[in-house]
């Protein structure tokens, strides 16, 4: 009975420190969250409040009255739904194209010795470094050269540039994390190159794969300078660079604004909340080699 009631009071002993560290991370954690937050919930928030309530001092997080007026003001613009069509195609179109690159490219740099593979690997993560606003006027010329400015896939072409060497540098570590014995082993079997990338490699690294491709879709969804460079005619705008429309010099229609932020951002959260397992899973198996 002493040794049990001894091993109790060690263990209360042990676990006040363990609780106090838990509050305080937790603490920590609703703050950052809060700050995280706050701005998304203000914007959908002021999305569902009408005009009187924009606008009113002091300001209120929670209007009595909810509208959907700023919506329908938005939606009823054939130009809008436009916008997101071709917002949906240049994520979509970039995404398939870096996935499909960085796969076979993050798997010939890491299995594969052939004469500049380390040369190759430094230039591609060294291009990671690269401000996407230095690559803008080299982007534009290239594009203009090749007449696809103020064409949907030209702003494909720009967003492949920019999120490529990102793809590549995750998908790296992903290839890194299997292990050679089961490539060996199938080489010994008879396997050739490709049937061990396709039936046994490609499977293992679906999470690393399909986490990668979720950052890239959210980079080219979210990205402005170089879609508002390259495109000039309203109706091939992404909705980054359409939202900017309802703002001017004499009036910023703040109503609209919201709306079509809040419809930016919910696609988005909708699809990393359905594929987060798969996306906790790439992160972790990166992390881990063996």
């Amino acid at each position: 009975m002493r040794i049990r009631e001894n091993i109790m009071k060690q263990t209360k002993i042990y676990n006040k420190p363990n609780l106090l560290r838990n509050c305080v991370l937790g603490l920590i954690s609703v703050f950052f969250i809060g700050v995280v937050g706050f701005p998304l919930l203000w914007m959908v928030v002021s999305s569902l409040k009408p005009a009187t309530e924009l606008f009113k001092s002091p300001p209120t997080i929670f209007s009595d009255t909810i509208t959907f007026e700023w919506y329908l003001d938005a939606f009823s613009n054939k130009t809008v739904v436009r916008y997101f069509i071709n917002s949906l195609l240049v994520a979509t179109g970039t995404t398939v194209i870096v996935i499909v690159m960085a796969t076979f490219g993050a798997y010939g740099l890491t299995r594969f010795r052939f004469f500049g593979r380390k040369a190759v690997t430094v230039a591609v993560l060294s291009a990671y470094c690269i401000p996407p606003i230095m690559l803008m006027i080299p982007l534009y010329r290239i594009i203009a050269r090749m007449h696809l400015n103020s064409s949907l896939f030209g702003v494909i072409i720009g967003h492949t540039t920019v999120t490529f060497p990102f793809a590549i540098w995750l998908l790296i570590s992903f290839f890194r994390s299997i292990p050679r014995d089961i490539e060996e082993a199938a080489l010994v079997n008879g396997a050739s190159d490709l049937t061990i990338f396709f039936r046994i490699v490609l499977p293992l690294c679906v999470p690393g794969i399909l986490s990668t491709g979720i950052l890239v879709f959210i980079l080219s969804w979210n990205e402005y300078l170089l879609a508002s460079v390259l495109i000039s005619q309203d109706s091939m705008k992404t909705l980054t660079v359409g939202i900017a429309n309802y703002i001017s010099s004499t009036e910023i229609n703040w109503g609209v604004i919201m709306a079509l932020g809040t419809a930016t951002t919910v696609p988005i959260v909708l699809m990393f909340t359905a594929i987060q397992k798969y996306f906790v899973e790439g992160l972790t198996a990166g992390a881990v080699k063996g």
